[in-house]
């Protein structure tokens, strides 16, 4: 696949401004006069050190460690620096990415970081959609991106989950009956891994069925997957999976980021995807933002630098456990008050219960009236169709509230639910 033929017309710009482009013939032999880069020595900071928690299921006494960050490290955190990220950090969550998926280091593949995913998501859109175009998204899907889509004026083509996710038999029938003349899509959107908000994910077999469909079709899937590290066992991933399907690869974009498992605040995350289309989105980046914040990879670099690859997995796997042990007790306390009033897919991985209170209609009306009238918040789930259809859903979090705010809070939602359904006559 020839991506640069998918591309919007704001990603026609190739290549970096004058000043940035110049940047990669920098070193040690050459003298530079390119930059305006504010001199180190006005800078009020000289170190920083960071007081780490002791690790996650640590024994009583064990104390954490302390990073230091000083020298010629802390000038280069204050600094302006690469637009696809620090050198080194960028080596690492390329290695990381190799061997976590399964993908040998080529030049038909490379990683950029970001100020998070929701920041690479939409450079990624904006590199890829045209204003008008057609795209495919999951239905229900996470609303950040519905907006992203909004903004660039797309033709939202809802593509339903079930309890597996994103349906690949819908899909093809959709991509199959195109009407004649009109452009088909050329991306479809995910969360394979615990989705936002159904809490849904994608297997294998699953997934290697929805790439059949875009290999067939030229899609791009973009794959958004902010909460693999936070499933028990980590499900290969589409970017993996794909040369399985093509060979070569070049069906996904995928997104990582360090806020579900390090820091939300640190506001870092990493694309991997085809050479052509993360080239484009560096050269967006330099006009939007010029790079992901310094100071955020320097904090990230002086931790995994430490742990290396493994260690970031191993305390990945104990989050996944804090999540799963959450998860366990807020379905109980769940099934304890909603049973007989409410169903919902029971998640492996997120931080979300996408509950569903049919034989109501509307959950909307629940959500943002009976709901708060009980002194509880739920999102209501038209928040997460692009067509803001009427649902019968709502989302509730799991990832920071306690449990006696969890249980007084199902207590709520009962009391707003029965009265509800009097309401509409149902349990008359």
């Amino acid at each position: 696949m020839d991506h640069t033929t998918l591309f919007s017309p704001l990603a026609q710009l190739k290549t970096h401004d004058g000043i940035r482009g110049l940047f990669k013939h920098e070193n040690a032999e050459r003298v530079s006069f390119l930059a305006g880069r504010p001199n180190p020595g006005t800078f009020p900071f000289k170190a920083l050190t960071l007081h780490m928690s002791p690790p996650l299921g640590a024994e009583e006494g064990i104390e954490g460690m302390d990073l230091l960050i000083e020298g010629d490290d802390m000038v280069e955190a204050l600094s302006y620096g690469p637009t696809q990220g620090w050198p080194r950090l960028n080596n690492f969550v390329t290695e990381f990415s190799s061997q976590v998926h399964n993908r040998p280091r080529n030049d038909s593949w490379r990683v950029s970081l970001g100020a998070g995913c929701q920041d690479l998501i939409s450079k990624a859109l904006h590199v890829l959609v045209s204003p008008g175009d057609n795209v495919l998204i999951e239905s229900p899907a996470y609303s950040g991106v519905i907006s992203i889509l909004s903004v660039l004026n797309c033709k939202m083509h809802e593509v339903d989950v079930d309890s597996e996710g994103l349906d690949p038999v819908r899909m093809r029938k959709m991509l199959e009956n195109w009407p004649a003349g009109e452009k088909k899509p050329t991306i479809v959107y995910t969360v394979p891994v615990g989705g936002n908000p159904t809490g849904c994910s994608a297997s294998v077999e699953r997934k290697l069925e929805v790439l059949r469909v875009c290999a067939d079709h030229g899609i791009i899937i973009i794959e958004d997957d902010p909460y693999y590290f936070l499933a028990p066992k980590m499900i290969k991933s589409y970017f993996e999976l794909e040369t399985q399907v093509v060979p070569e690869g070049g069906l996904t974009v995928r997104f990582d980021s360090f806020s579900k498992v390090l820091s939300s605040g640190l506001r870092l995350g990493f694309a991997a995807g085809p050479t052509a289309i993360i080239n484009a989105m560096d050269v967006y980046s330099a006009i939007v933002n010029l790079q992901p914040s310094s100071m955020s990879q320097a904090i990230v670099w002086s931790l995994v630098s430490k742990w290396g690859i493994d260690g970031f997995l191993e305390h990945a796997k104990k989050v996944a456990m804090v999540y799963e042990n959450r998860r366990e007790w807020f379905e109980e306390l769940a099934h304890k008050h909603l049973d007989g009033l409410a169903t919902w897919v029971s998640p492996v991985a997120g931080m979300f219960l996408f509950i569903d209170v049919a034989p109501l209609k509307d959950a909307s009306h629940l959500a943002l009236s009976r709901a708060i009238e009980h002194g509880v918040l739920v999102v209501p789930g038209t928040s997460f169709y692009p067509s803001g259809k009427v649902s019968s859903k709502f989302r509730v979090a799991f990832s920071i509230i306690e449990r006696d705010a969890a249980d007084e809070g199902f207590k709520r939602l009962a009391a707003a639910i029965r009265e509800a359904r009097k309401e509409e006559g149902i349990d008359a």
